[in-house]
């Protein structure tokens, strides 16, 4: 006999996505774009055109690698929908339809040792991947609606188009973007879901894990967050990587 998923479902008005984007994300999208055709260019001139040919043939291998990758982790997650994991199909479909997503996102839950998730794009197809571990934290956290805070932060990252291909690579080399994308994406998510403490207590979870969580103080926390964000050489620190210290992420959330 199957145990009962608790309903995390937010119920809304729409969300335009457009309008959380972070300030200086146009920016650094055009000069990562501007470097990325100037770089093509330069390497088409000295590979002798061999560069220009390698672009024609990619799409057609990256097509391939697409239906490898979907055949794979169709084959080795559970596929959610309304007959699995019900109540997750379902927050999924209200946030999708409050974001004004045309396409279906499936979303598949894997095994892993990490409480995580990620928007991909195979093809055509939008996908959103949950592990066990990032699920069963939510529940066993007291707060199953966390979830959905990830969920719509996940959704966010497709209503913006961050998940795309050549999108995705230029956030990933180009850290900056990577984080602006991030805030961006827990903008989105916060006004989905429309309460600061469940936003907040997702963001927790992946910072010290479900079972450390009943015992954070969080006055104490609150205050270390003051100090990383005023902390210059904790910023120093954050440009090295592609998404924001999670107590920066933290405090956003409740500014």
């Amino acid at each position: 006999m199957n145990n009962q998923f608790p309903d995390i479902s937010f119920e809304g008005g729409t969300v335009d996505a457009t309008r959380y984007i972070e300030k200086g994300t146009g920016w650094a999208v055009f000069c990562a774009l501007f470097l990325a055709i100037l770089g093509t260019f330069i390497g088409i001139v000295l590979s002798y055109g061999i560069l220009l040919l390698i672009l024609i043939i990619y799409p057609l291998y990256a097509w391939h690698l697409h239906k490898k990758a979907t055949a794979l982790i169709h084959g080795s997650g559970i596929c959610v929908g309304e007959n699995q994991f019900g109540e997750i199909h379902r927050c999924v479909k209200i946030f999708a339809a409050r974001l004004g997503l045309k396409k279906d996102v499936d979303v598949y839950i894997v095994e892993a040792n990490i409480a995580n998730a990620a928007a991909v794009k195979y093809g055509k197809k939008d996908i959103i991947i949950l592990t066990d571990d990032l699920i069963h934290g939510c529940l066993a956290s007291g707060c199953p609606e966390s979830l959905a805070f990830v969920i719509a932060h996940e959704l966010s990252h497709i209503a913006l188009k961050h998940n795309g291909v050549f999108r995705s690579w230029i956030s990933k080399h180009m850290k900056k973007l990577g984080r602006f994308d991030e805030y961006s994406a827990d903008a989105v998510a916060s006004a989905l879901v429309g309460e600061k403490a469940v936003a907040f207590h997702g963001i927790l979870l992946l910072t010290i894990g479900y079972a450390l969580l009943p015992y954070v103080n969080q006055e104490s926390l609150l205050k270390q967050t003051q100090e990383v964000v005023q902390n210059k050489y904790s910023k120093k620190a954050e440009r090295t990587l592609p998404h924001p210290l999670l107590l920066n992420r933290l405090h956003r959330i409740l500014s």
